[in-house]
């Protein structure tokens, strides 16, 4: 099946990526001498309960383009669906 310039007004493009706010929850080692233990250098911060996380939603079409939506966390398929459909 051939495409015309014609099919590509009615494809919608969008993006949705993820920002998180503070480093996943990974193993960071850090090797530094006995007397540096606690040395504010050797540190790294730590969240505990998650640090959260941020997605930005765009789309844009042939005949529009879509506000930029901010989203907390992540977004279930039915909740996608009703972002396209508004």
């Amino acid at each position: 099946m051939k495409t015309s310039d014609d099919d590509w007004k009615y494809i919608i493009w969008s993006d949705e990526p993820s920002f998180t706010l503070f480093p996943p929850s990974v193993w960071v080692y850090v090797w530094r001498m006995p007397r540096k233990a606690y040395n504010p250098e050797c540190l790294f911060p730590a969240v505990k309960h998650g640090g959260g996380c941020v997605v930005i939603w765009a789309g844009i079409a042939w005949y529009s383009d879509d506000p930029i939506i901010t989203l907390n966390g992540e977004i279930t398929a039915s909740e996608y669906v009703d972002i396209l459909g508004n």
